[in-house]
């Protein structure tokens, strides 16, 4: 009997034991609970996240601005340049012979702009002289009506006469047309207002600048990527020569799912961690795609079909490296994989846009031109 009542006991006991055990874990679990709801609402509800972000950047592709045969390279891909840089080199023997053509031509030019001065001077020597025999043919046909009145010359002398007159006003309105002609195209303020000249002058600066452009420089920093051309090869105006890639003008391009877009804004803060060196990157959101990846594909989804399955869209959303921190951590090469973390509770106060740099590495030399034209207009005009 006291056995009996001896496992009541331990069966009541266990029962407490079991019931207290039961206890607290749902207290613990009604904690953790409440302690994540904490988080959402506090923390995680403000943040949203993928895996799916990608460093890219400007990529500057440089072509051939003329034809010709490659005679020297001066880098390799992967290589490091300067805005400036004489990196390519071709033939240039035509495109000098061209120059020199050039500066024969607006000799010439200049010449004949002297010669029509020239000629203004003659034909107003030339219409002066018509003039003068005008009024002497005038004064012998006066004479001759007065006679041929008088019955003194025939009528064939008198019809002599008057074809002289015709002759000779024909003449002076020839030789005032010339003048006028010869005015016109003397026309000018100074040499280098003639359209002539001008011209010449025209075809002088597009000479120098394809004799300029069979040297290829680099027109701004950054690393060589994409070459596409040998030493010796014959190039076409408009062939690909190679791309210069600016790894300090960078951004990630995160692709946000479309059920994440509900709190995302320009200069919503992100954290970057890159998947190459595992370093934390600081961010700022600076633009938002105007569509999805699928809306700007070369060939669009139609879901005007009765077989549509709904799937879930990503968003485009650029993110601009802080520079200080982008200095401090290294850059990234593009396409580099990174995890996003966007914070939309943060919103950076100075949003700046991304460097727009340009560059024209074919620009003329202006002072060097027009003193070699001044020399050319100088010498042959007299």
């Amino acid at each position: 009997m006291s056995e009996v009542i001896k496992i009541n006991e331990n069966l009541k006991e266990n029962q407490k034991k079991a019931k207290k055990k039961i206890g607290t874990f749902l207290g613990g679990m009604a904690i953790l609970g409440v302690l994540y709801a904490l988080y959402f609402f506090l923390y995680s509800s403000g943040y949203e996240s993928t895996e799916n972000a990608y460093v890219t950047g400007n990529q500057t592709a440089v072509t051939a601005q003329v034809a010709g045969r490659v005679t020297r390279i001066n880098f390799v891909d992967t290589s490091k340049v300067k805005k400036g840089d004489l990196l390519i080199e071709f033939e240039n023997t035509d495109y000098q012979l061209a120059l020199e053509g050039a500066e024969l031509a607006l000799a010439q030019a200049v010449r004949n702009y002297s010669s029509l001065e020239t000629n203004v001077s003659q034909y107003q020597y030339a219409l002066g002289e018509s003039m003068n025999n005008l009024n002497n043919v005038k004064k012998n046909y006066n004479r001759n009506f007065k006679l041929f009145n008088a019955g003194i010359i025939s009528q064939k002398q008198m019809e002599s006469t008057t074809t002289l007159l015709k002759n000779a006003k024909l003449a002076v309105s020839q030789k005032n047309d010339a003048l006028s002609n010869a005015k016109l195209q003397a026309s000018s303020k100074d040499a280098y207002s003639h359209p002539a000249i001008q011209s010449a002058i025209l075809k002088y600066k597009q000479a120098y600048l394809n004799l300029s452009r069979t040297k290829v420089y680099a027109p701004v920093n950054g690393v060589v990527a994409k070459k596409s051309v040998s030493l010796g090869q014959k190039i076409g105006i408009g062939q690909p020569l190679f791309s210069i890639v600016d790894l300090n003008n960078e951004w990630v391009e995160v692709n946000l799912k479309e059920n994440q877009m509900k709190n995302i804004k320009i200069g919503n803060k992100v954290e970057l961690t890159s998947s190459l060196n595992d370093k934390v990157y600081d961010g700022y959101i600076v633009g938002i795609s105007a569509g999805t990846g699928n809306a700007f594909s070369l060939l669009p989804p139609q879901n005007a079909s009765g077989n549509w399955i709904k799937i879930t869209q990503r968003l485009p959303v650029r993110v601009a490296f802080d520079k200080e921190n982008l200095e401090d951590n290294g850059v990234l090469p593009l396409g580099t994989t990174m995890d996003a973390e966007v914070n939309t509770n943060a919103i950076e106060d100075m949003i700046s846009n991304l460097d727009i740099k340009s560059s024209n590495p074919y620009t003329l030399n202006i002072q060097k031109i027009q003193e070699t034209i001044d020399r050319i207009v100088k010498a042959n005009l007299y």
